[in-house]
C-alpha cells in the first residue's frame, strides 16, 4: 500500500467561507514524489487512482473539516464498523476529547475491487511542528513562510514560493516519518 503525507493550505480571509486552495502529496520512502493541486476534488480523484493509500496529515484534526465537508457534500455516509462498508461510507477515529487520529473512507469505482483511503495524524506519531520536525530530524531542507492571509481565489495558480513552501511541508513529514519507518516505529501514536 502507497503512503504519502498530505497538506491542505486554505483561506483564512474569509468571514463566513473557507475552502482549499493548494494541496500536495509527498510519497513516503521516495520523497521527491510529489503531486500539488488547487482542487479539494482533484485531490480526491489522486487518491481513488493509487487504488488503496495511507495519507497522514499532520494534525488531522483541521484538514478533517475539509475531508469530512468534502465526503458529506458528495454524498458519503459516515459508518460505525467496517462491515457496513458499502460504496461511499467512511468511518472515524475520534477520542473522547475531540482528538482525530483516523478516517478511512470506502469506495468501489465502477465495480472494481474496494478502494480504501486512510487518513492518519502525523502529529500523534511526531507531536512536533513541522518547523522543528526538519531540525530535530536533521533534515536538509526547512520550513518555509508565505502570507496565509493573502487573498487567493478557487482556482488560484500558485507561485513558485507557494509551490515550494507546501513542498517542503509534505516533504519534511514524509522524510521524518520514512525514518521512522525504517526503524520499524509503525504505531498510530508515539506512545506504546
Amino acid at each position: 500500500m502507497l503512503k504519502f503525507t498530505g497538506d491542505f493550505e486554505t483561506c483564512t480571509w474569509l468571514e463566513n467561507e473557507t475552502y482549499v486552495w493548494a494541496w500536495a502529496l509527498c510519497e513516503i520512502g521516495n520523497e521527491n514524489n510529489i503531486i500539488i493541486g488547487t482542487d479539494i476534488e482533484e485531490f480526491f480523484n489522486i487518491c481513488y487512482m493509487c487504488n488503496g493509500v495511507k495519507i497522514y496529515f499532520h494534525n488531522l484534526k483541521f484538514d478533517s473539516s475539509f475531508l469530512l465537508d468534502y465526503l458529506f457534500k458528495h454524498g458519503y455516509t459516515l459508518i460505525k464498523d467496517k462491515k457496513d462498508k458499502k460504496e461511499k461510507t467512511f468511518q472515524c477515529i475520534i477520542s473522547d476529547l475531540g482528538a482525530f487520529y483516523e478516517i478511512i473512507v470506502y469506495e468501489n469505482r465502477k465495480g472494481k475491487n474496494w478502494q480504501k483511503i486512510t487518513f492518519i495524524d502525523s502529529m500523534k506519531i511526531i507531536n512536533l511542528s513541522v518547523k522543528k520536525i526538519a531540525k530535530a530530524f536533521n533534515l536538509p531542507i526547512s520550513k518555509l513562510e508565505i502570507d496565509y492571509n493573502e487573498y487567493r481565489e478557487r482556482g488560484h495558480i500558485l507561485t513558485d514560493d507557494e509551490r515550494e513552501y507546501i513542498k517542503n511541508d509534505v516533504k519534511i513529514v514524509a522524510m521524518a516519518l520514512n525514518q521512522l519507518f525504517n526503524e520499524n516505529l509503525t504505531q498510530m501514536t508515539a506512545a506504546r
